[in-house]
């Protein structure tokens, strides 16, 4: 299969000074007996293909893409990510089809591709990819998906999902810019079956929830070559409606420019963007976040560096919120001949979080929740990435910081003019007290042939104790390890391995603690290729078949199926 996408690649420095080197030595001591990954990955390149991102919340793997062998070696790159409260349990590795050895040359293009499936719990799945040809200056690509079950692990159809997607993008490429545009939407309806039981029947749709989003996007970027000054420009308009009375209209306009100053020697950079919300769930709430951030940056072949400063200002009108912080930025880095990288530096920020990063998060949230920003008040990191050895590579990053208004999700406990507490949603808890956090991730990634790939990756994180006596649903350990294996020049093999260390929560009725015990979730994948358009696959999710709970009182499908079929045209 052969559908768009857009790679645009993003850099780093990566060079720090001599002092750091010991310290590089014991992390790398430590990547490599961790065995693991981050989940930190951005490789992007101006090409001709449209991007068709994966539909959201898709808890199983998607059907194998059709990969030119030079594709296949894994790259990575380190950025900023957000201090997510949940992660869900899903897995979406990149697979290489059965091409049979084929040269690139040899091999027949196909832009269209259709994928058609149904498995237990009553589960349907279809999804769509139409693509005009990619050599041409107007390029669209048109992208649709559903993914259902009748009905699920707790009271049959009480707690069934359904998630639909529709979209178009398209690109216009010019000698010297391109402009880049999409509109999707989304349908997201699943039921709050996280209840007690109660003693008499009810209407499903009193814990039915549906959400609606509708995103549209557009962006200008210079792709001319050897530029004097190099830009882009984005806006993304998101509008965000739940089945509660919940709405919201979040609007992020971004800016990149890069100016060379002596060559590739010396840099000047201006990053800025602008997001304005409005959150309507009771009250109106215009909560709106704008940074800007000019810095500069050194590269002395082996040595550079970079040194900035972020300025952000923060509004809530609701709550009375309008201050503007200031953040220094310092990173050194340093390259090895053996083209082993290594890094280090200081950094802080302010984390937005809006309803609909919350509900990407955590779907089962109540109603009316509360919403403030996180702040990363200091952070210091150091971390590394390179080939050790002809088809063995690693990266690891370690941080330590000090988060204020770091949240958590628990179980929502009742106030003292309510009566019960309702186990089946969750409420935001923020720790307003400064929360001291370290931040390990690893990973190790091995491709000794073109028929066998496998990763893993450790993402260790630890918070300190502050206002609650656990970090409630946040694991302090997790581990991914991938594997593809071409079996034959038809059958392509998929096997994964998930393990998240227990989580705590407290229950919302005793207000005793509650403990999550470790998931262990495995998964396999197999593809058959009849032909060159046409293809048959079988995946088994949750081979174990636990009924593990990622949240609280939420116990996910046990052993489930999906057999369907493939065709490229």
């Amino acid at each position: 299969m052969n559908f768009s996408k857009i790679y645009t690649t993003i850099k780093a420095n990566i060079i720090i000074s001599s002092k750091f080197l010991s310290i590089f030595g014991i992390f790398l001591s430590v990547s490599v007996k961790s065995f693991a990954q981050l989940d930190d990955d951005i490789v992007i390149t101006k090409d001709r293909k449209v991007e068709l991102p994966p539909a959201s919340r898709v808890f199983e793997k998607i059907p194998p893409v059709k990969t030119n062998p030079e594709d296949r070696q894994m790259k990575y790159s380190f950025f900023d990510r957000k201090p997510k409260g949940i992660e869900e349990v899903k897995f979406n590795p990149t697979v290489v089809s059965p091409d049979g050895g084929k040269k690139k040359e040899d091999a027949e293009k196909y832009n269209n591709y259709v994928s058609l499936g149904s498995g237990n719990f009553g589960r349907i799945y279809g999804e769509l990819f139409v693509n005009s040809p990619q050599d041409r200056k107007m390029i669209l690509g048109i992208h649709a998906m559903h993914n259902s079950t009748n009905r699920g692990p707790v009271d049959d159809k009480n707690s069934a999902n359904m998630y639909d997607k529709a979209e178009i993008n398209g690109k216009y490429l010019a000698e010297k810019f391109q402009i880049s545009s999409g509109l999707s939407y989304n349908r997201d309806q699943y039921y709050f079956y996280g209840y007690k039981k109660p003693r008499v029947e009810f209407d499903r749709n009193e814990i039915k929830q549906v959400l609606n989003t509708i995103n549209f996007n557009i962006g200008f970027e210079n792709i001319a070559p050897n530029p004097r000054v190099d830009y882009s420009l984005k806006t993304n308009i998101r509008s965000l409606k739940d089945n509660y009375s919940a709405q919201e209209t979040d609007w992020t306009t971004t800016f990149n420019a890069y100016f060379p100053i002596i060559n590739e020697k010396f840099i000047a950079l201006v990053d800025a963007d602008a997001n304005m919300a409005q959150r309507s769930d009771g009250i109106v709430d215009k909560r709106n976040l704008f940074r800007v951030e000019p810095s500069f940056k050194v590269n002395l072949n082996r040595f550079g560096g970079s040194v900035g400063y972020k300025a952000v200002n923060e509004f809530d009108e609701v709550k009375k919120i309008n201050r503007t912080k200031g953040f220094p930025k310092i990173e050194l880095t340093y390259k090895f001949p053996s083209l082993i990288y290594v890094f280090a530096g200081m950094n802080g920020d302010i984390v937005r979080n809006t309803l609909g990063s919350y509900l990407i998060e955590n779907p089962y949230l109540k109603q009316q929740t509360q919403l403030l920003n996180t702040e990363k008040i200091r952070e210091f990191y150091i971390g590394g990435k390179g080939d050790i050895l002809s088809g063995l590579s690693f990266n690891f990053k370690g941080s330590m910081g000090y988060y204020k208004n770091l949240y958590y999700f628990n179980n929502y406990t009742p106030k003292l003019n309510e009566s019960l507490a309702d186990t089946s949603k969750f409420s935001v808890l923020y720790d307003s007290l400064r929360t001291q956090y370290i931040n390990l991730t690893v990973q190790l990634n091995y491709q000794p042939s073109e028929i066998w790939r496998t990763y893993i990756r450790t993402d260790i994180n630890h918070y300190q104790k502050r206002a609650y006596e656990k970090p409630f649903h946040r694991p302090f350990i997790t581990v991914k390890w991938g594997n593809t294996l071409i079996v034959s020049d038809r059958l392509v093999a998929n096997l994964d391995l998930f393990y998240i260390g227990k989580t705590f929560a407290k229950n919302p009725t005793t207000l005793l603690l509650a403990t999550n015990k470790a998931i262990f979730d495995l998964n396999t994948e197999f593809d058959y290729l009849f032909g060159k358009q046409f293809t048959t696959f079988v995946k088994l999710n949750n081979i174990l078949g636990k009924k593990y709970e990622r949240y609280l009182y939420y116990p996910q499908q046990g052993l489930n199926f999906l057999v369907g079929v493939n065709f490229s045209f």
